[in-house]
């Protein structure tokens, strides 16, 4: 008997103890585009978690903070955090794993392509580098557009 056909093979869906074909969504932990399924704030039935807020572990960010991201891939970090006044850029390639640089020092800046990450080239007092995942790609290009311009890539780049 092929795969496929042998139905006792198949996990039972949760909506039922047996089993069901309803094609209904599991409601057991409640719609999340309803509100009135959590209950409002202050109500008895809801629960201490759902007033959690996740902005409440950190600590209070730089009121001039403009953007900011960061990940490691394989063991190598990178970070871009942009101020009104500087640039913080970590990178293995930095001295001392990062460098701070006043932002209006930046002469230009470009992005360099790479198969699962991509690689932020900023010149200003010296070229700064670090890499990234593609998810930032976007919105760091977004950001360093509206502070800085287009990208504009070396000449014979």
């Amino acid at each position: 008997m092929d795969a496929e056909g042998d139905e006792s093979r198949r996990a039972p869906t949760v909506d039922s103890p047996g089993g069901s074909t309803s094609g209904a969504p599991d409601t057991g932990f409640g719609d999340f585009n309803v509100a009135s399924d959590f209950g409002e704030i202050g109500d008895a039935a809801r629960t201490p978690a759902a007033d959690l807020f996740f902005g409440d572990f950190a600590p209070p960010l730089d009121p001039d903070l403009i953007f900011e991201c960061s990940a490691s891939m394989n063991g190598e970090h990178g970070a871009v955090t942009l101020y009104e006044d500087r640039i913080i850029v970590e990178s293995p390639d930095e001295p001392d794993g990062e460098a701070v640089f006043a932002a209006d020092t930046v002469r230009a800046w470009w992005l360099v392509d790479g198969d699962s990450f991509f690689a932020l080239v900023v010149e200003a007092d010296v070229l700064h580098r670090t890499r990234l995942p593609t998810g930032f790609k976007a919105v760091l290009k977004a950001a360093f557009s509206k502070a800085f311009g287009p990208a504009s890539p070396p000449t014979g780049a």
